[in-house]
């Protein structure tokens, strides 16, 4: 997993565990705030510009921001 240093501006707290994948495949577990999220897609490039601010906004709406 990755493990958040600080708070993301999405919502999701430090010590939140994370991890993405080529096809633009997102996850995370927030065991502070009891919540996590699953983004999937099939696209590429990893990092798509289109579909990277998609799962923000979709983390971003998880916690109410």
């Amino acid at each position: 997993f990755m493990i958040n240093d600080a708070d993301a501006p999405t919502g999701r707290t430090a010590g939140s565990l994370a991890w993405a994948g080529l096809a633009n495949t997102y996850f995370w577990i927030d065991q502070k705030k009891g919540v996590g999220g699953v983004y999937l897609t099939q696209i590429l490039p990893f990092a798509d510009v289109k579909s990277l601010p998609l799962f923000h906004a979709f983390e971003s709406a998880v916690y109410g921001k």
